[in-house]
């Protein structure tokens, strides 16, 4: 026991030591705050362009309410101090006359290719017709489809205009149309309970952050903790074996103690790291006035969640690094066990969307997915059945077990082996020795 407890010693110290693990601990939020200011200035600043946009309007009259909505939307796009936050539509009427419709319709495509025009409309002459069929459809014409800020806008405006004008035309008021089909504003509520005094406790309000932000937040580092430390375990023992340094290592303990070791120093790596990103997000949330979202329950899941796998991926990491004898080699090993890893994070919106589906019920029975998405499902409200909890555990840790135990077995044969690297065949009569 003291010579596992030396090795995770010296496993710990030797990746904490490290630069590269305190540029990361420090790297990890400061990219995702970059992250999110990026996607916010790029949302507001990346398309400020003018938008020329052709319109032939077979109505007659909706060109004009169009122009006016254009500028009222030209106006919101620009700040007090004159910069722009937003793109900024031009439109151009386009009268026909006597020239066929396509004639014009291919001129104007020849302007968008030359750069003249952004796009055109046509719009039908029946749009504002109350017997109007949905054959009736704006046409809009551009270059560039997969820009849909302008089609939107377009589609907006006409349906808008087209129905006051159709509103008109049957008689009808349409402010009264408007009041009537207003919105209603809908605020999601949880349970009401009774509290110790006998009264009824008003029912408390439910939002984002506790139903999307916490479970994705909670996945999320569980991830990042598994991954900036136990892949670690891998190119050191690639680097033992290709330096002979394993060797001299079986020389004092033996290869199930030089494993545990290592996976024990691993876990406190995964440990601490995640230690310090929860007190980190702990003091956020007291900061930003959020204490709802400290559950000491969810910190204890998280916990022993982590630590299974931490021992279940560290294991396969181990085994691949013993069993390869570059880096090369082992990279091609991995590819495997990474499809394992993010197919829990692929998986969980749709957890989180249905929690208690019986897809997400299965998913999160898998064992090598159950430390990602049974989390996921404990963050959530109401949380899974304890039956569900209680398989679970027990599912991964006899599957953490039986690999940890193959995974010993290939260490074992591996680490003093050099040259190709063994195939399927072979790793399994490893595992059978």
């Amino acid at each position: 026991m003291t010579r596992i407890l030396v090795i995770a010693r010296a496993e710990l110290l030797a990746i904490v030591r490290g630069k590269a693990f305190i540029i990361g601990i420090l790297m990890m939020p400061l990219l995702v705050g970059l992250s999110i200011a990026f996607q916010v200035v790029a949302e507001r600043r990346a398309d400020v362009a003018d938008r020329t946009v052709a319109v032939i309007d077979h109505t007659g009259v909706l060109f004009d309410a169009m122009a006016v909505d254009a500028d009222a939307h030209n106006r919101a796009q620009v700040r007090d101090d004159g910069r722009r936050t937003g793109p900024v539509y031009h439109l151009e009427r386009i009268d026909p006359g006597a020239r066929p419709v396509d004639e014009v319709a291919l001129a104007l495509s020849e302007r968008i290719r030359a750069r003249d025009l952004f796009a055109f409309v046509e719009i039908p002459p029946t749009l504002v017709d109350t017997t109007r069929t949905d054959e009736d459809q704006v046409r809009y014409y551009t270059e560039t489809p997969s820009y849909t800020a302008l089609p939107q806008w377009i589609r907006t405006t006409v349906e808008r205009e087209a129905a006051v004008r159709r509103f008109e035309a049957a008689a009808v008021d349409p402010t009264l149309v408007e009041r009537l089909s207003r919105s209603t504003a809908l605020t999601t509520l949880g349970l009401l309970s009774r509290d110790a005094e006998g009264r009824i406790a008003e029912a408390p309000r439910v939002s984002a952050l506790q139903t999307i932000v916490l479970p994705f937040g909670l996945m999320y580092l569980l991830f990042i903790a598994l991954m900036t430390a136990a892949p670690q375990l891998l190119t050191a023992v690639v680097e033992e074996k290709m330096s002979r340094i394993s060797e001299v290592l079986l020389a004092s303990v033996s290869p199930a103690q030089l494993m545990a070791g290592k996976l024990a120093g691993v876990s406190a790596v995964a440990a601490l790291l995640a230690l310090v990103y929860v007190a980190g997000g702990i003091y956020l949330a007291l900061q930003s006035g959020q204490p709802g979202l400290i559950q000491v329950r969810l910190l204890g899941w998280f916990v022993v969640f982590l630590l299974a796998a931490v021992l279940m991926f560290g294991s396969i990491f181990l085994a691949i690094g013993a069993a390869c004898s570059d880096v090369k080699d082992s990279q091609s090993m991995m590819q495997p066990v990474m499809i394992f890893l993010l197919l829990p994070v692929i998986a969980a919106p749709m957890v989180i969307r249905a929690p208690d589906s019986l897809l997400s019920v299965v998913l999160s029975l898998v064992p090598t997915a159950t430390p990602f998405l049974m989390l996921v499902r404990l963050a959530l409200t109401p949380p899974p059945p304890l039956w569900q909890v209680l398989l679970s555990l027990v599912l991964t840790a006899l599957a953490t077990a039986g690999v940890v135990l193959a995974a010993g077995r290939i260490f074992r044969v591996g680490l003093l082996m050099q040259g190709k690297p063994p195939n399927l065949p072979e790793l399994l009569r490893w595992i059978r020795q």
